[in-house]
This record gives structure tokens, sequence and C-alpha cells, in this order.
């Protein structure tokens, strides 16, 4: 094992235990009520290919730690990742119209379960990617400022010093000028 391996961040368990739970049920309940949902035949099968889709992307993830390195496991896992965004912008249009959905059975209908769980889903999905596009766009637009204090010198470290340096001149130069007085 190398070092590399020793240190490499483990995933949270418990949160890949609930979302592996959650994309079993998407599977489950869309397979369940397949022929439920009438006023949009397409909420179910969208259930189905989300959990399927989800499912497979994140044992590509892990079985991709475990290939160290191989090209074709990166490539099946951004083209998984890419799908399942795709599709999630194609439930997105089969769910959000037809809100709030008519759960009586003598008119086009859509199981009210089914509904709500696919609701749930992609508007949890939507939200993390919200919430993930953020973070990303916090980390690009900070990244300078972090840097910049970081390995820029003052005028009085030396060539290649850095904050650490900075904090040990701030000091001296504090020290300094209480001498002074």
């Amino acid at each position: 094992m190398n070092m590399y391996q020793q240190t490499r961040h483990k995933p949270p368990i418990v949160g890949n235990i609930i979302f592996w739970m959650v994309m079993l049920a998407a599977v489950g309940l869309g397979a369940t009520h397949l022929n439920s949902c009438p006023l949009q035949p397409n909420i179910p099968i969208y259930l189905m290919v989300l959990g399927a889709a989800s499912l497979i992307t994140l044992s590509v993830t892990y079985f991709r730690d475990k290939w160290d390195g191989c090209a074709l496991s990166s490539i099946c896992a951004v083209f998984l990742h890419l799908f399942t965004f795709c599709w999630l912008i194609a439930g997105s249009v089969w769910i959000y119209p037809i809100f709030p959905p008519n759960s009586t059975p003598g008119r086009p209908h859509c199981h009210r379960t089914t509904y709500q769980f696919a609701f749930a889903i992609t508007t949890m999905m939507w939200i993390s990617v919200l919430v993930s596009l953020f973070i990303f766009v916090l980390l690009i637009s900070c990244k300078p400022e972090f840097a910049r204090s970081r390995l820029i010198p003052s005028r009085y470290a030396f060539y290649g010093a850095t904050s650490e340096g900075l904090a040990a001149d701030i000091t001296y130069k504090l020290k300094v000028r209480h001498d002074k007085v």
C-alpha cells in the first residue's frame, strides 16, 4: 500500500448508504407504479432510470479507486454523470409542469406517492447541483486571494517567503516599534 492509498480521503459512509437506499427506493417505486401515472407516464420510467444510473455511477466511482488510474473507468464515470444530469433535466420537464398533480383516479392522474417522491428527489438533486456550483464558484473566486496572501512576500521578507515568514516580519516590526517608544 503506497502513501497515497493510506492518506486518501474516505467517502462519508452514512451519506452514501442513505443515497443508495433512496435510489433503490426510486427504482422500486418506479417499477411498482409503472402504469399508475397516465397524466405523465414518463415519471415512473424517470425514477427507474435515475435510480439505476445513479447506482451505477456510484459503483463506478467506488471501483475507480480500486482500479488505480484506469482511464476507462474515468471516462465511464464522466459519461454517467453527464447522462444523469441530462436525465435530471428531462425529469424536470416531466415533473414540474404538472404540479400539483391530479390524484383522483377518475381523470388523468398520477399516483400520489410516486409523484411526490419524484418531485422531492428532483428538487433535492437540483438543490445539490446549485450548492455544488456555488461552492465551486466560491472556491475559484477566492483562490487568488488565498494565494496572494500566502505566496506574495512582503517587501521586508526575503525572496520565496510565505505567510509564515510574513508573520515573523510583523512580529519583528512590532518589536522594533515598541523598542523605539
